[in-house]
């Protein structure tokens, strides 16, 4: 359980993005940079992303498994196929982000309100959990070379300090993440991007889960006769998420959940 732990630990940054400039630019996915030729005709706001995560030590063995980040217009998500548990979150209003974690082998979802503060943390920035990475971590690294045109556009970003020493490959048109290293104390967690499906049926991925029988977070503790919820809150499943987060500095301010 701890293993699987560290392999999906620290993989989405929080800052302090304006949600309504993000929005934004969800709608405008295929805008020029530059001249004509870079345009991106690809639709970065409707997708299936998947992910090989691993976390590598001297002392112990290569940990691998997999994380799936799933889009639809102002819905995204993070799916993952190990523990079937997937987190949803929907900005609302351009402003307010709303948290829905979906236990898919249970077909049960628990709500949370938008805005809404869960032991102390409330979700303020959304480009983190549509991105995997905030847009302030990335102005924070050092940008060393770019590549490609159009959908293909590839930037290097890299960034050393006392947290370990962060590698960046982004693909800026997409707001996809292609590759990112953080290497500390001799200790590398990595996370590649294997495959992306533009044609995938979001809608139906979150339309699935919409079904589910769910359950509003403030009203968890009135109900004491669910096997569910009380197994859920008893291991802990509840107050804590699959996503641990750094700051734009790359200190970490968030700890995975060992589900």
């Amino acid at each position: 359980m701890k293993s699987l732990k560290a392999s999906i630990f620290a993989f989405v940054f929080f800052s302090g993005l304006s949600t309504h400039g993000l929005a934004q630019d969800m709608k405008n996915h295929s805008a020029i940079h530059a001249s004509p030729e870079l345009v991106c005709e690809k639709n970065g706001a409707n997708l299936h992303a998947a992910y090989e995560t691993s976390i590598k030590s001297p002392s112990k063995d290569p940990k691998t498994t997999s994380l799936h980040l799933w889009r639809n217009a102002n819905n995204v998500a993070h799916e993952y196929p190990v523990t079937n548990i997937t987190e949803s979150w929907t900005l609302v209003r351009e402003r307010f982000i709303k948290p829905t974690r979906y236990f898919d082998a249970h077909v049960r979802a628990i709500e949370y309100q938008p805005g809404e503060t869960i032991h102390g943390k409330k979700e303020t920035d959304f480009s983190y959990r549509y991105q995997l990475i905030s847009d302030k971590l990335i102005n924070a690294m050092s940008l060393d070379k770019k590549d490609g045109k159009g959908c293909d556009t590839v930037e290097y970003y890299s960034l050393e300090s006392p947290q370990g020493k962060f590698t960046l490959k982004w693909l800026p048109y997409l707001k996809l993440v292609a590759f990112f290293s953080v290497d500390k104390n001799g200790v590398t967690r990595e996370w590649k991007l294997t495959n992306v499906d533009f044609n995938a049926n979001t809608e139906a991925f979150f339309s699935k889960r919409r079904d589910y029988q769910s359950t509003d977070y403030a009203d968890i503790g009135d109900d004491h006769t669910d096997p569910f919820l009380t197994k859920m809150v008893t291991q802990g499943f509840i107050e804590a998420g699959a996503s641990g987060f750094y700051d734009e500095h790359g200190h970490s301010i968030g700890e995975t959940h060992s589900h």
